[in-house]
């Protein structure tokens, strides 16, 4: 082989070591971030409220936590949650998750529902929007 070519051929090699440390390592933060605060937010603890307290109207909540940040707007008529809308929702949304949450919530009149198999941080974390929701109302 000629001395042309083994520089050439080392040279593609060093590409090609560099492309793969690079997609390694952004993979590496892909995951750190997917991740992020998981544990945290499936043990989160979320407080019923007593809607017998809370006045007619419409309050809107926030949920700050990295990607499953979202703000809801959750409208009470005659002490009953009677809607439940998403004003901003999380990073990778999925309609399905929320709109089986919200449901839920409705039916029971209650936070303090099972939480969507599958999507238990999710779905944590549009319930905390929603007590923030309806605690701004007290």
């Amino acid at each position: 082989m000629a001395e042309g070519q083994k520089h050439t051929k080392r040279n593609v090699l060093i590409v090609v070591g560099v492309i793969v440390a690079i997609i390694v390592v952004i993979i590496a933060g892909v995951m750190i971030w997917i991740t992020r605060g998981l544990s945290t937010y499936q043990k989160m603890v979320i407080g019923n409220v007593d809607l017998s307290k809370v006045a007619d109207g419409t309050y809107q909540g926030t949920f700050k936590g990295g990607r499953f940040s979202n703000t809801l707007r959750v409208t009470v008529k005659d002490h009953k949650i009677t809607r439940v809308a998403i004003v901003k929702d999380e990073e990778f949304a999925r309609s399905k998750v929320s709109g089986e949450l919200f449901a839920k919530v409705v039916a029971a009149q209650s936070l303090k529902v099972d939480t969507v198999t599958g999507a238990t941080v999710s779905s944590k974390a549009y319930l905390k929007a929603l007590e923030n929701a309806l605690n701004k109302s007290q």
